[in-house]
């Protein structure tokens, strides 16, 4: 097998800051598996960990699949503003929730005799626990399950409820004390902070009364602003995914898998976890504050970011043209082969007569290795979670790779056989592509179609709103302005 560039490891610099890095050797292709007709694991999970990871913090992932999987440290950096609303003016002495957004904390006090505002200001880095999904929602079919495990050592849908959740609090606070952890962030459409210490890390910067206004329907609508601020992010909490828990990692949580077995993603969820596997969550979330720093210095966030920035607007069109035009195979060959450029190899040529596509592996290999070749060499100064972050992107880039791989030889051995792509291709390929970006199910492919217009946004209905459509919610567009439209008043009684 011949390779048209040289192996990584010799086109570092050999210094004494790069040796240490030099740890593992590459993969060997004489003993990996680049069969291009070898589908990933049934029970596989690195898709899992993959798309959550790109999604953490990220209020419209995190509506879609409200019931998270994931446990994560962080910071609240120095300086950030965090609010208050109450019905009184005394300031907070006992463990309380705040927020990052005025539309969110001002709910709480407007239609009361008194609005009292708090600003506060975070005076150092508040070390945080961030848990994903729709977290916030008070709802027992799965979005409080991972803080169950931290509160009560077990899931117990029948307290995710408005009175349970003081004590909720109260106990991740104790947990906290002992571990170092100042707040807990979850989100409910916006994203709330659990704070343990009103006076701890943070001072009051003012304390206000406000003017009277009804809640209906103008601050409703200010908190769907506010939640489409954070389609894509949140960026005042800084996590840290080199100590991130996940659920979905099964050498955490073995006693999931069998419960996943044949779901829909939307029906995962923790319940159902077995007690060894539940220490095995609380063992390292007590281990936080003795966990050794990485070493590693790889951006986990930004390297899962341009995987799925240079794959998922071609992946959509390709999957639109697919699908809306029976002779679109042509078309579709060279949106792969735009995909594959830089893998492309010139030494991978098909044999003569045949259609076996082996030949194409070496293109597989490199395509399917070209943004982890360096990291899996290092992974001695890793981290457990690291493992598995890398093992997620290897398998998620695998597939991509294996189905585009897989189109462009078939398309290549049909030029060699004749001038044109044959358009029969189109039938073969749609399910395959149709097949790869429901296995990945990224939430960026659901949108509203047509877009929205300047006064409106793109709504997925969610907590606290449309919990008619909590189970199948899909896109629409609403007016966030007046006249507004597109929530009924069902919903906005609850946030009554």
């Amino acid at each position: 097998m011949h390779w048209n560039f040289w192996p990584l490891a010799l086109l570092l610099p050999i210094t004494s800051d790069a040796v240490q890095f030099i740890q593992m050797p590459f993969a060997d292709s004489t003993t990996d598996d680049w069969d291009l007709n070898a589908a990933p694991n049934t029970n596989a999970t690195g898709r899992f960990v993959f798309d959550t990871v790109a999604s953490l913090l990220q209020h419209w992932s995190n509506t879609r699949y409200h019931s998270g999987h994931t446990i994560v440290p962080g910071t609240i950096p120095t300086g950030t503003l965090l609010y208050h609303g109450r019905q009184d003016s005394d300031l907070p002495t006992t463990r309380e929730w705040a927020s990052f957004d005025t539309e969110f904390a001002r709910i709480f006090c407007v239609e009361a005799v008194n609005c009292w505002f708090l600003t506060l200001v975070t005076t150092r880095p508040l070390r945080v626990l961030y848990f994903d999904g729709s977290s916030a929602t008070k709802n027992g079919d799965g979005p409080i399950d991972t803080q169950d495990l931290l509160t009560w050592g077990a899931v117990l849908p029948e307290r995710a409820t408005v009175p349970w959740d003081y004590e909720r609090l109260h106990r991740l606070c104790n947990l906290g004390n002992s571990i170092g952890i100042d707040a807990y962030i979850r989100m409910q459409a916006n994203f709330e902070v659990m704070l343990c210490n009103f006076t701890d890390g943070v001072q009051t910067v003012t304390l206000n009364r406000l003017e009277d206004e009804e809640r209906f329907p103008h601050h409703a609508y200010t908190f769907l602003h506010a939640s489409a601020w954070h389609e894509h992010g949140e960026p005042r909490i800084q996590l840290d995914l080199t100590h991130l828990i996940s659920l979905y990692d099964v050498a955490v949580a073995p006693s999931l898998v069998s419960i996943r077995y044949g779901q829909e993603r939307r029906a995962h969820r923790v319940l159902g976890i077995d007690k060894r596997d539940v220490n095995a969550v609380l063992e390292r979330v007590r281990a936080i504050p003795s966990a050794t720093p990485s070493k590693s210095g790889i951006d986990w966030s930004t390297l899962f970011k341009v995987i799925r920035d240079r794959y998922a607007t071609r992946l959509e069109v390709l999957q639109n043209i697919l699908a809306t035009d029976e002779a679109a195979a042509p078309r579709a060959f060279v949106i792969v082969q735009m995909a594959l450029s830089p893998y492309r190899l010139y030494s991978a040529v098909p044999p003569p007569t045949g259609s076996d596509t082996a030949w194409a592996a070496p293109v597989f290999r490199l395509c399917a290795q070209s943004h982890t070749l360096f990291i899996e060499s290092i992974q001695g100064t890793f981290t457990a979670s690291e493992h598995l972050l890398l093992a997620s992107a290897q398998e998620t880039t695998r597939e991509i790779c294996r189905t585009l791989v897989g189109m462009w030889a078939e398309g290549v051995i049909d030029l060699r056989d004749s001038p044109t792509i044959s358009e029969s291709l189109t039938a073969k390929w749609k399910p395959r592509v149709d097949g790869l970006m429901s296995w990945l199910d990224w939430s960026l492919w659901t949108k509203c179609r047509p877009a929205c217009g300047i006064e409106e946004s793109c709504y997925l209905p969610g907590s606290p709103f449309s919990m008619e459509e909590w189970d199948a919610p899909e896109p629409r567009c609403v007016r966030l302005f007046e006249p507004y439209s597109g929530i009924t008043d069902p919903d906005l009684n609850l946030l009554k």
